[in-house]
């Protein structure tokens, strides 16, 4: 009764619908008792499977639905790093949208490399080696790593020598895991075993963790000049390391002609370059 009142159907019309079923599978699903169907222990477990199956379909779906243009003329998914997409894209896609008003960008973060063909996404921002099957990859610019902490961390403005740092907790970033090792070395200081210290998955995390005074962090100046800028981290040492890889736009060979992909393409290596330009002068001139 419960099951055709929630199917809007008739007894009958789901004891036919039963029936059928246990037809195709050739395995009896339910008992009837006093004009009840109470699943069997076969039964229970198809449910089970079938629940399972069918809620896998709905989230595939939701997660296909939040890919839509919403009526707009064009759209494009693109996978971005939380920190890259919050403090350096989105900053400047308003510049984007006034050349291409009716395009939009939308930004999924996606913090390790996937496969274009399993996840609906027209191109990604990737970090690390040139090299991604099926895909071009545009080179976008490198990044140069500098120590930040409190202004507030005890003794932080009182260092002589980079070797000073050591006396403060180090802060890492997972996906850069040579890279504190590395600026010691760029510095000759020399190291004795694995640097210890509190790690975290996203630059804007590490960045938190120094403005809190948990210890001085490395982190690329590009993403937290602001920070520097109104004193909220300080730069005991402004002795850049430049890290081992480069940023780049990739997309796949299918997208090589796709108007709005080519279009953001071009606009962003140009945004990129120019801003690379600037960088560097910068750094000269410092």
């Amino acid at each position: 009764m419960r099951a055709a009142e929630e199917l809007h159907l008739s007894q009958s019309a789901v004891s036919r619908l039963v029936k059928q079923v246990e037809d195709a599978v050739q395995v009896k699903l339910f008992d009837r008792v006093r004009q009840r169907l109470i699943l069997t222990d076969a039964g229970r477990g198809y449910a089970r499977e079938m629940h399972s199956i069918l809620g896998d379909i709905e989230q595939a779906t939701l997660r296909i639905m939040a890919y839509g243009s919403g009526g707009a003329t064009g759209v494009l998914n693109l996978g971005v790093f939380s920190t890259f997409g919050t403090k350096w894209l989105i900053p400047r896609l308003q510049a984007y949208k006034m050349l291409q008003p009716g395009t939009v960008i939308s930004c999924y973060v996606r913090p390790q490399a996937f496969s274009f063909d399993d996840d609906p996404l027209d191109a990604t921002i990737h970090y690390g080696d040139p090299v991604w099957p099926g895909a071009i990859a545009e080179p976008l610019f490198g990044e140069q790593l500098i120590p930040v902490a409190s202004p507030k961390l005890a003794g932080i403005q009182q260092l002589e020598r980079p070797a000073d740092l050591l006396a403060h907790p180090l802060i890492h970033e997972v996906t850069r895991p040579l890279a504190w090792k590395r600026w010691f070395e760029r510095e000759g200081v020399p190291l004795e075993g694995t640097l210890v210290g509190a790690r975290f998955d996203q630059f804007l995390m590490v960045a938190e963790a120094a403005k809190a005074g948990l210890g001085v962090a490395l982190v690329p100046r590009f993403l937290f000049e602001s920070e520097i800028a109104r004193g909220e981290l300080i730069v005991p040492f402004n002795r850049p390391y430049t890290g081992d890889y480069q940023y780049y736009f990739v997309y796949p060979q299918r997208n090589l002609a796709n108007p709005i992909v080519v279009d953001f393409k071009d606009w962003l290596l140009r945004t990129a370059h120019e801003y690379g330009d600037h960088n560097q002068s910068a750094f000269a001139s410092g």
